[in-house]
């Protein structure tokens, strides 16, 4: 028997601040299922979840714990994420 198909992927999410900050351990994080695999269509999703129109969708480094782009395609597992969004402008 197949393994049951999974809903997609947990992202978690935080909003960072004009200046490019982020509260993680005080602020509110919020959550969504996410089906596609690339960034331009998890950039969309995450755009209509927060009615923003123009972020980026950031990740921590993991040795230094800065922020930096998503570009390429998103990992190819269906593992959780966390990534901040941040406004272009900034």
């Amino acid at each position: 028997m197949p393994p049951p198909k999974s809903e997609g992927r947990p992202i978690y999410y935080h909003i960072a601040d004009e200046e490019g900050h982020v509260e993680e351990e005080s602020a509110v994080g919020y959550a969504l299922t996410f089906k596609g695999n690339s960034v331009e269509q998890l950039t969309q999703a995450l755009q209509e979840e927060t009615s923003m129109d123009d972020v980026v969708v950031c990740t921590r480094h993991p040795s230094n714990g800065k922020l930096f782009p998503l570009r390429l395609q998103l990992p190819p597992n269906s593992g959780t994420m966390h990534v901040i969004l941040v406004p272009s402008s900034t």
